[in-house]
């Protein structure tokens, strides 16, 4: 009688690490795809009162929720001047980015001018870079008599600096001249 041979496979080691190799790649292609994108998340906050949460990614589609200063918003996406959000109330829309701030703002107002647009009006002698902001009315008073600048040019000034505008005016403002959020090729 002849002896059967047992044939034996041979496993070569190179076969085994590229089907560990697939397989890792395969969990890890199935973990991007399924895990929802709100997972890697950031949290960001409007940075002043009347932020407004639209359907869609123009500043005329219909409102979907108005944030107030320091409301938290989930990015789900970023898409050119205009980032989806979660809200807290768990709705989905659109907001212009510099209209949010990756830092929580102070309700109280912080340094430069971001703390000062949480308010529904804005006046002018807050919009400065300067005088009033930093408390240097004194200085440029002193500055204006120095150089001889007439009372009523001061007095104009004065003027100038006691006007304010409402949020819905500045609004409606820059919709019709095409500017900020307004302006562009999202209409």
């Amino acid at each position: 009688m002849i002896p059967l041979k047992h044939q034996t496979k041979q496993k070569h080691i190179g076969d085994s690490l590229f089907i560990h190799l697939l397989f890792a790649v395969i969990i890890i292609l199935f973990s991007i795809m399924v895990l929802p994108s709100y997972s890697w998340a950031d949290t960001w906050y409007a940075k002043q009162d009347g932020v407004k949460v639209t359907a869609g990614q123009s500043p005329t589609s219909a409102l979907i929720e108005t944030l107030s200063l320091g409301d938290a918003v989930t990015v789900l996406n970023e898409k050119g001047r205009v980032v989806k959000v979660k809200t807290k109330k768990g709705k989905n829309g659109w907001v212009f980015k510099f209209r949010l701030t990756e830092n929580m703002p102070s309700s109280g107002g912080g340094p430069g001018l971001s703390g000062l647009i949480g308010r529904n009006t804005i006046a002018a002698r807050e919009s400065r870079a300067g005088g009033s902001i930093r408390g240097l009315k004194e200085t440029t008073e002193q500055y204006a008599k120095d150089k001889k600048i007439s009372q009523k040019h001061r007095d104009a000034l004065d003027r100038m600096v006691a006007f304010s505008v409402t949020t819905e005016d500045l609004m409606e403002f820059k919709k019709s001249g095409h500017l900020g959020e307004f302006s562009g090729d999202i209409q």
